[in-house]
């Protein structure tokens, strides 16, 4: 609808999602969806009332990819799991848009993340404890060139039956560990190999 967006996250409080599945986990995705989808439905009221035209995209029930368009904003990059791993919060996220044709936008200081699929390529944490054996060891290439990390059809069944499932976050090293750390030991190792 417009060429520019801001894209939102919200946090999954960590105690929840450690007891991934459960009513508190699912519970708690819940929250997180009312957040976003308050805010970014306020947040594009109060622009169209500042005269720009804007449109909310809550956190579910949309047809954009939410996950490429926050790490086209250099809000963090793709795990094995399809998720996007942040560096502050890891995978324990969800996020929301708000879609404008405001064109002076700030824009996220980019990080390189260009090292996450490597990492990954070496943990498989998230592939071996998804009770659906829903994600890929490699990602599928579509037709037209995108990726799919995940058998969404899979991934549905524990997800609709098991409270939201959520194992692939409470098992991604990113969720169990500091980001940084990870990043710094992971780029010391691949320097030391060179």
């Amino acid at each position: 609808m417009f060429k520019y967006a801001m894209v939102f996250t919200v946090e999954m409080k960590k105690t929840a999602i450690e007891q991934a599945p459960s009513k508190k986990t699912i519970q708690e995705i819940f929250r997180t969806y009312y957040e976003l989808g308050r805010a970014v439905n306020l947040i594009s009221d109060f622009l169209r009332e500042k005269g720009f035209n804007a449109q909310a995209i809550p956190a579910i029930g949309s047809n954009l990819n939410l996950t490429v368009m926050a790490r086209d904003a250099g809000l963090g990059g793709f795990g094995k799991n399809g998720l996007l791993i942040t560096p502050d919060y890891g995978p324990s996220v969800r996020l929301a848009a708000v879609l404008t044709d405001i064109e002076n936008l700030p824009v996220n200081q980019r990080l390189d993340y260009d090292w996450l699929p490597d990492f990954c390529a070496t943990c498989h944490a998230c592939v071996k404890k998804c009770p659906a054996q829903a994600i890929y060891e490699k990602p599928m290439i579509c037709k037209d060139g995108s990726e799919q990390h995940i058998d969404y059809k899979k991934c549905a069944v524990p997800f609709s039956k098991q409270h939201g499932c959520t194992v692939c976050i409470k098992e991604c090293a990113f969720f169990k560990s500091d980001y940084k750390k990870i990043a710094a030991a992971y780029i010391r190792k691949e320097k030391a190999a060179k």
